[in-house]
């Protein structure tokens, strides 16, 4: 049958092209059921010269990955794109989403007169060089023609290789006519960066000179999408015409187009437009467009400051940070546990209804804040809840002003849970082993840095204390030795996590079974619970080894995705922590802590109590490094010596706030 490449081409190449099964139209393949050792092929394009379609291979239209990211494909390698341009934003989000599945995406860049493939993306450089389209594919080559008027390095790329075409044909006999075309002038223009990977930066037919400079409105139009703003370009002699789609600022626009290009704000106008002209084939109709800008266009009313500018003010403030965007997210800026307290209180405070899951949405992504008086009928995050009361019952139990322990236990399962949402994030493996590593420096260097002090200062700890080996060497009479033995177990189990994660197919598993993975070694460290293996485990093993189960609970519980992942991790709490401690009110505690991890995001609170809370969960581990120098001289009042200990412990909290520059300076030496 006749057609042209843009549309009935590439709506059949589009479909599924091979494989032992293919879903049938209409039906979700892989939403409701696993694809198991099935073979799915979508076929974006043919395969170029050399290139042959294989088991485990997804050949992907550029799309959104929301229904992509839903289907379960076990065994699926990696996925390819082509046939048409991939936006560098998607492109991150599929390498991403690769990164947590364990496949590899190779974006491609091509066209029709050479099978549609010329250059790949190396998967490891897909999230760190989006815009780029890569190397040639092996066989081909690249070369920089150069045209005049353009800057040093860039030129019109052209391509040579064995899938090149024949040549043109005009009339039949030049079929017989063999080849006339050893090279493809794509009519792209490129640049070759430091890397050797090779980026467009324009096409040659569209080029405008404006006031003197040469300006591409390709470039324009790719500058705005990158910053989510629908629009098309024209150049005339004395103005930049920019039409933008939908409800878009025109003065951020105009500000935006001006500085990138160092145009005067006067030689860019902005015509806001419902929609863009468009022709039958999706592509922008510019004659149209410039019939539309002939006519009177209203003058654009002021904008008002965006909303977004007053929290990415208050992520820079708590965060400490001076690049942030709207495109940041809590995570991305590398917000840690500590840091989540003061977040999640303030912008409960800002917002008046936290998000689900707002540390890894962008900044521009959350609602707008609310004016006026705040309510008195507050929310409260579940973690930070969990972790100002437990501190509090771990200094009280101490004093003893009551007895109710567990806290400490309890604790522990709300680090891995916040283990898994800020330290396990989308990105590469190395960059989740830095975190680690930052994270462990902000444990280790306050705790090391109080015990010094009070190695100087009193005669209750020693070197093992200092070094966190007391659990390790001993000695295992003292009186005051296992003070610490909480920071002790949290940084063993993080770094023996951070081992295991170090290996490249341990990552691969993680990202492909989030929550398998922790219930896994959840069921593992039920071994040293039961002491299976008759080592007398609660005695002669650390207590790392020991309640390693609850840390890796509360990482499932972290990572549970709907009623049966959730009612398992609650299964799992309410039949294991029975008969641990051969109490039942510090079991009970211990349970009912992971249950409202896993079923209540936030607790019903008030405005007064959130702002106590946050203090208390922010110190938390300030509180429990402090507190054993203090309530033992007021044991004769015990509300005054829990007040004290609150108090000095989040005293220490400010003083390390204070320092933060030198330990950030520390910090460095960790990444």
């Amino acid at each position: 049958m006749p057609y042209t490449f843009d549309q009935p081409a590439a709506a059949l190449l589009l479909r599924p092209v091979g494989g032992e099964q293919s879903p049938r139209p209409g039906r979700r393949a892989g939403a409701d059921r696993p694809l198991g050792r099935r073979r799915l092929l979508l076929g974006a394009v043919p395969p170029g010269p050399g290139h042959q379609f294989r088991r485990g291979a997804v050949h992907l239209r550029p799309a959104g990955p929301g229904r992509f990211a839903a289907m379960n494909l076990p065994h699926l390698r990696y996925v390819t794109a082509a046939g048409g341009r991939l936006a560098p934003e998607k492109v991150v989000r599929f390498a991403e989403l690769g990164r947590r599945s364990g496949w590899d995406l190779f974006v491609m860049y091509g066209q029709t007169e050479a099978t549609a493939r010329m250059a790949y993306l190396p998967p490891d450089l897909a999230a760190s060089r989006p815009e780029a389209i890569g190397v040639p594919v092996p066989g081909g080559e690249f070369r920089l023609a150069a045209l005049p008027e353009q800057p040093d390095g860039v030129g019109e790329l052209v391509y040579a290789g064995p899938n090149v075409m024949l040549g043109y044909a005009e009339r039949p006999a030049d079929l017989a006519s063999g080849r006339t075309v050893t090279e493809l002038h794509t009519g792209d223009l490129a640049r070759r960066g430091p890397d050797g990977l090779y980026e467009l930066v324009g096409r040659r037919s569209r080029f405008a000179k404006i006031l003197g400079l040469r300006v591409d409105p390709q470039r324009v139009e790719a500058l705005l999408a990158a910053h989510d703003v629908d629009a098309a370009c024209l150049g005339a002699d004395d103005e930049l015409l920019v039409a933008v789609a939908g409800e878009v600022d025109p003065a951020r626009v105009r500000r935006l187009v001006a500085g990138e290009l160092a145009l005067p704000p006067r030689a860019v106008r902005v015509l806001a437009l419902p929609r863009l002209p468009r022709l039958a084939t999706g592509k922008v109709d510019y004659p149209a467009l410039r019939e539309s800008a002939a006519g009177p266009v209203a003058a654009p009313a002021p904008s008002a400051p965006a909303p977004d500018d007053d929290l990415c003010r208050l992520f820079a403030e708590v965060l400490d940070r001076t690049d942030v965007t709207p495109e940041h997210s809590f995570v991305d800026l590398g917000g840690d546990s500590l840091s989540y307290v003061e977040m999640s209180v303030r912008l409960e405070r800002a917002l008046g209804q936290l998000p689900p899951n707002w540390h890894t949405l962008p900044i521009g992504a959350l609602p707008a804040p609310r004016g006026g008086r705040s309510r008195r009928r507050r929310t409260l995050e579940t973690s930070v809840a969990l972790r100002a009361v437990a501190i509090v019952l771990v200094v009280g139990s101490h004093i003893p002003m009551f007895t109710l322990t567990g806290g400490a236990h309890l604790l522990l399962g709300v680090a891995g849970f916040n283990f898994a949402r800020f330290l396990l994030t989308d990105a590469g493996r190395t960059d989740r082993l830095r975190q680690v590593r930052s994270a462990l420096a902000r444990i280790v260097l306050p705790t090391t840095a109080w015990i010094a002090a009070m190695l100087v200062l009193t005669d209750q700890y020693r070197w093992s204390n200092l070094l966190l080996l007391n659990s390790l060497v001993g000695p295992d009479d003292g009186r005051t030795e296992w003070h610490f033995w909480f920071v002790e177990a949290l940084v063993y189990i993080l770094v023996a996590v951070a081992v295991l994660l170090a290996v490249p197919a341990m990552d691969r598993l993680e990202r492909r079974h989030p929550f398998g993975l922790p219930v896994t070694l959840a069921g593992l460290g039920l071994l040293s619970r039961y002491d299976v293996l008759g080592l007398d485990a609660r005695y002669d093993l650390p207590t790392a080894v020991v309640a390693f189960w609850l840390f890796a609970l509360g990482w499932a519980a972290a990572r549970a995705d709907g009623v049966r992942q959730r009612l398992l991790v609650t299964a799992a709490a309410a039949a294991t922590v029975p008969g641990f401690f051969g109490q039942p009110q510090r079991e009970a505690l211990i349970v009912a802590g992971f249950a409202l991890l896993v079923w209540l995001p936030t607790v019903p609170s008030l405005g007064p109590l959130n702002r106590v809370a946050g203090v208390l969960a922010g110190s938390s581990l300030y509180i429990y490094l402090t507190h054993w120098q203090v309530y033992p001289h007021l044991r004769d009042q015990p509300l005054l010596a829990l007040v004290a200990s609150l108090a000095l412990g989040v005293g220490y909290a400010a003083l390390v706030q204070r320092a933060g520059p030198v330990i950030n300076g520390l910090l460095k030496r960790f990444r």
